[in-house]
């Protein structure tokens, strides 16, 4: 990648565990595990992966894969701010669960009390309209990013079987 486009454009040459999963594969999955949540505006958040993914298209020219690479760059420090707030918060979630799930009897008091903590919880942030924005314009770039980085690599695939 050219050196103009910074730390972030690393990321589309480098390999990650989740490098494997289709970019509108891991896009519906996250629309579908929004849906099941219930979350207000996932229907947003499919219409906007829609329209990034017949906005970027294959790649096909070097001009096209800089252009692709500096949309990634403008998004990606963003994305980070956003994905850091959102791991606190499903801290919050993940040491609940963890309590629940050292409860020997859920159905006991404790375990009810965890329950209730645990819909309560999520009925504030549901109910948190800076949340709920936040969330949403994180799941517009973690789809945008990853069909991007999709793309990108299906690039670098295709120029380096040619040669």
């Amino acid at each position: 990648i050219n050196a103009e486009y910074g730390e972030a454009s690393k990321k589309l040459c480098t390999r990650s565990a989740t490098d494997n999963k289709l970019s509108s594969s891991y896009n519906w999955k996250v629309v579908e595990a929004a849906s099941t949540l219930k979350l207000p505006f996932i229907n947003r958040v499919q219409e906007e992966i829609e329209r990034v993914q017949s906005h970027y298209v294959a790649i096909t020219t070097e001009e096209q894969r800089l252009q692709y690479a500096a949309d990634f760059e403008r998004d990606y420090e963003e994305y980070l701010s956003l994905k850091k707030k959102d791991g606190e918060i499903s801290e919050q979630f993940n040491k609940l669960k963890e309590r629940y799930d050292n409860t020997p009897d859920k159905r006991s008091s404790e375990g009810r009390q965890i329950n209730r903590k645990v819909r309560e919880l999520f009925k504030q942030y549901i109910r948190d309209s800076n949340w709920c924005r936040d969330k949403e314009r994180l799941m517009g770039l973690e789809g945008k990013l990853s069909h991007i980085k999709f793309l990108f690599k299906q690039f670098e695939r295709e120029k380096n079987s040619v040669a």
